[in-house]
């Protein structure tokens, strides 16, 4: 659930049901009492405890098919906050409120490259992308108390490089800059483990004493809760390039996104692939 300001974006606040009958079907449900209670729109409590009941096949089913062990030592600890900056207007520019919003990892706006990063990467074309992505937010504070009045997003395309095989644990940090949202927050390229989350500021000191690193479920898109926390950890083991971006479709435009570099690994399986010759260009 995303309690963004309601005055801003009217729409219907009843949670609704519907009994879907088909063409030819004999039978007529009509006790509606069967059905289940569902929660308030803004019950994000309940959406919260419900997410974290997920589980994957544990430890104990590690023959089963789809399962891979979750990492217990960390390579790269990594804090990225997602939220909004407020960028200063242009002297005689019309401004209704006063500032234009920005989204932005780290308090860095994502800026589109006019070719692909994976192109760029691939052929080792200079001046498309840095790679300086910040490990922690630009600017740190208690990022769900009182935000700083000053914060702006500094844009540009920086990615993040990883080696073959690291393996990551990354913590989405909701902010309270400008107001608390829910950002859906997708990595392409790997599913990652949801091994916590939690409301309020992320503590590195005793959070982590809370992790499920024995079930956890295996997703490629977290749920940042509004005003808290979501932790994913990962093994790097697909090289290329990954964009990792809310799902929010405006405010990925606004720059909430970055990209990951993985690089090559030693087999020939682990090594990024030729583009095809019949290719087209950009």
């Amino acid at each position: 659930f995303s309690p963004a300001p309601e005055n801003n974006v009217p729409f219907p606040q009843t949670p609704t049901t519907a009994i879907l009958k088909y063409n030819g079907s004999n039978s007529s449900p009509n006790n509606f009492d069967l059905l289940p209670q569902f929660p308030v729109y803004n019950d994000t409590a309940f959406a919260e405890t419900f997410t974290q009941s997920l589980r994957s096949q544990g430890r104990g089913n590690s023959s089963g098919y789809y399962y891979m062990d979750v990492p217990s030592h960390i390579d790269e600890d990594l804090l990225y906050t997602v939220g909004y900056g407020s960028q200063p207007c242009t002297a005689g520019e019309a401004c209704p409120i006063g500032f234009h919003i920005s989204a932005n990892v780290n308090n860095i706006s994502f800026v589109d490259p006019q070719i692909s990063i994976l192109q760029a990467y691939y052929n080792q074309i200079s001046g498309v992308y840095t790679a300086d992505f910040p490990d922690n937010p630009l600017y740190q504070y208690n990022y769900t108390g009182p935000a700083p009045s000053d914060i702006v997003s500094v844009f540009g395309t920086k990615v993040k490089v990883l080696n073959f095989n690291t393996t990551v644990q990354l913590v989405y940090q909701d902010t309270s800059t400008l107001f608390f949202e829910s950002h859906p927050i997708h990595l392409h390229g790997q599913n990652f483990w949801v091994v916590g989350t939690g409301f309020g500021t992320y503590d590195p000191n005793s959070d982590p004493a809370n992790f499920n690193l024995v079930d956890p479920p295996s997703r490629n898109t977290i749920n940042v809760p509004s005003g808290g926390w979501a932790a994913v950890r990962f093994r790097a083991t697909n090289p290329g390039v990954w964009y990792m971006h809310c799902h929010l479709d405006i405010h990925n435009s606004w720059g909430m996104a970055m990209a990951f570099i993985v690089k090559n690994g030693n087999r020939t399986d682990e090594i990024l692939p030729a583009p095809p010759s019949d290719l087209p260009p950009c």
